[in-house]
C-alpha cells in the first residue's frame, strides 16, 4: 500500500502507450503518485486498449489503491491516414494531400486524407497546423480530391496527426463511427471519465452524457477538454455541464496564437476553481524529456505556475507514452510539485453569496478543521461531498471513506484528496471505521484533532464530530 503521507495535494496523471506499456511500470507510477491512467482513443485499437485497461487494473489491485481510468475521444477532428514510417519535409518543399485512407509509400510526400469534408472546406492560403504547431503547412493549390501545400516549417508527418484549419471549424459531427466505439469499450471496461475532445458548446457535453446514459455509462464523468475558439468562447457553460475541464495546451496553442496559451490556462483555471470544478492542465508540461532524463529550465517555472494557479491535476501526454524517459518524466513532476507545495499556501475561491448550503457546509468544515489543525474525514456515497471539501482547498490532510470502489476511483483526480476504503455503506459506520483504519495504520496518532463529518444526498442533514485520538 502506498504511504499516505507521501502523497502529493496536485494530483499527477500519466498516458499510456508503447513507452509505458508494461506491469512494472504502471506500478512505478502509482508508487510515484500517479492517480489517472489516460488511454487516447485516437490510436491503437481495442485489443490494443485492453491491454491497457489490464494493466491498470493489475497493478491498482496488486497496490491497493485507487486510480482513475480516462479515456480519450477522437473527437470531431481532422486527421490525416496511415503513412508507413514518416514523411520529411523541409521548409518551403511542397507535398500533396489527397483523398485516401492510407499511402504506400513516403518517398512521393503523398499525405492520406479520409476526410471528404477537408477538402471541400479548405481554401488557398488557409494555414494547416499539426503536432501541437510543430508543423505548419500552407494551401497553394486546392483540387475536389487533392490539394498542394508548402511546408512553412521543417516536419516529419506520421499515421492518424490531428490537422487544424487555423481560425476556422468546418462543423464536424460531435461523434464519430470510433468515438462511439471508444464509448462502449468504455462502459464495457468501467472507465471513470470521458474527455471530450474539441468540446465547442454546452450540447457537445450533454450529447456525450446522454449517449453514455444510453449505453449504461451514467456513472462515467465528463471532462470537457478546452482547446478550440468556440470552447473559449462557451466555457461558463461547458463548465456548469460538465465534471471536470483540462486545458488542452497543444491544440489552443494550434487554434490561437502561442502567445495567448498562457493567458488562456489562467482564464480556463479561474472559471474552473470559481465553479467548483476539477481542473486539468496537459500537453508539453515536460516535452523536452521525450528525449533528455532532465527538463529545461522553463519547464520547470510551468509546473510550478500551474501548482501556484491551484490546479486540481498535472497530466503527461507524450511524455509517458511514447517518449525515451517516461519513469524519469514523473519522477521530476513529482519532485517540483512537492519542492514548492509546502511553500505554497493553497489557493481558494471566495463562494458567490447564493451558493448552495452543501458548498457553504464544506467551507464551514474547512476553516473549523483548520483553526483546530485537525485533518477531515468525511464518508460520501456519490463524491460529492469530497468534491466541495476539495474546491476549498484545506490547508490539512483530507481523508476521503466510501464503500464504492468507482466513487474512490472518481474523486482520486481532486486536489488533496486521500481516498479511504471501507467495507459499510453506512454514513456513521462508515466514518467510525475509517476512523480506526487511518489510526491502525499509523496515520492518526495520539493527540491528533480529526473532524468526521458527512452530508445525506437527498436530506438537508449534515453531521460534525470532533474527536481527538486517544
Amino acid at each position: 500500500m502506498i504511504v499516505l503521507k507521501d502523497m502529493l495535494r496536485v494530483k499527477i496523471a500519466v498516458t499510456i502507450g508503447p513507452s509505458s506499456s508494461d506491469l512494472e511500470k504502471i506500478k512505478e507510477f502509482i508508487k510515484l503518485g500517479v492517480f489517472a491512467f489516460r488511454i487516447n482513443f485516437s490510436h491503437g485499437d481495442a485489443e490494443e486498449w485492453k491491454k491497457y485497461v489490464d494493466l491498470v487494473k493489475d497493478a491498482s489491485t496488486s497496490l491497493d489503491s485507487h486510480v482513475a481510468l480516462i479515456g480519450d475521444l477522437p473527437g470531431p477532428s481532422i486527421r490525416i491516414g496511415e503513412i508507413p514510417g514518416k514523411i520529411v519535409l523541409n521548409r518551403d518543399e511542397e507535398a500533396k494531400i489527397i483523398y485516401a485512407e492510407k499511402v504506400g509509400d513516403v518517398e512521393d510526400r503523398i499525405i492520406p486524407m479520409p476526410l471528404s469534408l477537408f477538402f471541400k472546406n479548405v481554401k488557398v492560403g488557409d494555414v494547416l497546423i499539426m503536432d501541437d504547431g510543430k508543423i505548419q503547412m500552407m494551401v497553394r493549390d486546392v483540387g475536389d480530391r487533392e490539394i498542394v501545400v508548402k511546408a512553412l516549417t521543417n516536419a516529419e508527418i506520421s499515421s492518424r496527426k490531428a490537422v487544424v484549419i487555423k481560425g476556422r471549424d468546418i462543423g464536424l459531427p460531435t461523434f464519430s463511427k470510433r468515438d462511439i466505439e471508444a464509448l462502449r469499450f468504455s462502459v464495457k471496461n468501467d472507465f471513470d471519465y470521458i474527455g471530450l475532445s474539441y468540446v465547442r458548446n454546452i450540447g457537445d457535453v450533454e450529447l456525450l452524457k446522454s449517449t453514455l446514459a444510453s449505453i449504461g455509462g451514467r456513472e462515467i464523468g465528463v471532462i470537457s477538454k478546452i482547446e478550440t475558439v468556440q470552447a473559449i468562447n462557451n466555457l461558463s457553460d461547458i463548465s456548469e455541464s460538465s465534471d471536470a475541464l483540462l486545458v488542452a495546451r497543444g491544440d489552443l496553442g494550434m487554434h490561437f496564437g502561442l502567445e495567448q496559451v498562457p493567458r488562456l490556462q489562467e482564464q480556463i483555471t479561474e472559471i474552473a476553481l470559481a465553479k467548483g470544478k476539477p481542473i486539468i492542465v496537459a500537453t508539453q508540461l515536460l516535452a523536452s524529456m521525450m528525449e533528455n532524463t532532465v527538463p529545461t529550465r522553463s519547464e520547470i517555472v510551468d509546473i510550478l505556475t500551474a501548482v501556484k494557479d491551484g490546479v486540481d491535476m498535472l497530466m503527461l501526454t507524450g511524455e509517458t507514452a511514447v517518449g525515451k524517459h517516461p519513469i524519469e518524466a514523473v519522477e521530476w513532476l513529482k519532485r517540483v510539485i512537492e519542492t514548492y507545495e509546502p511553500i505554497i499556501k493553497p489557493r481558494r475561491i471566495k463562494l458567490p453569496s447564493n451558493v448552495d448550503i452543501r458548498d457553504r457546509f464544506a467551507e464551514g468544515i474547512t476553516m473549523l478543521a483548520e483553526s483546530l489543525g485537525a485533518s477531515i474525514i468525511i464518508y460520501t456515497k456519490s463524491g460529492r461531498g469530497a468534491l466541495r471539501i476539495s474546491r476549498n482547498r484545506p490547508n490539512v490532510k483530507v481523508y476521503v471513506a466510501s464503500g464504492y470502489e468507482k466513487t474512490l476511483r472518481k474523486i482520486s483526480i481532486l486536489w488533496g484528496v486521500i481516498t479511504v476504503k471501507v467495507d459499510s455503506e453506512d454514513y456513521l459506520e462508515g466514518l467510525e471505521e475509517a476512523f480506526n483504519k487511518l489510526k491502525d495504520r499509523g496515520e492518526l496518532k495520539i493527540g491528533d484533532v480529526v473532524v468526521l463529518t458527512y452530508g445525506l444526498k437527498d436530506e438537508p442533514l449534515h453531521l460534525v464530530k470532533i474527536i481527538q485520538v486517544k
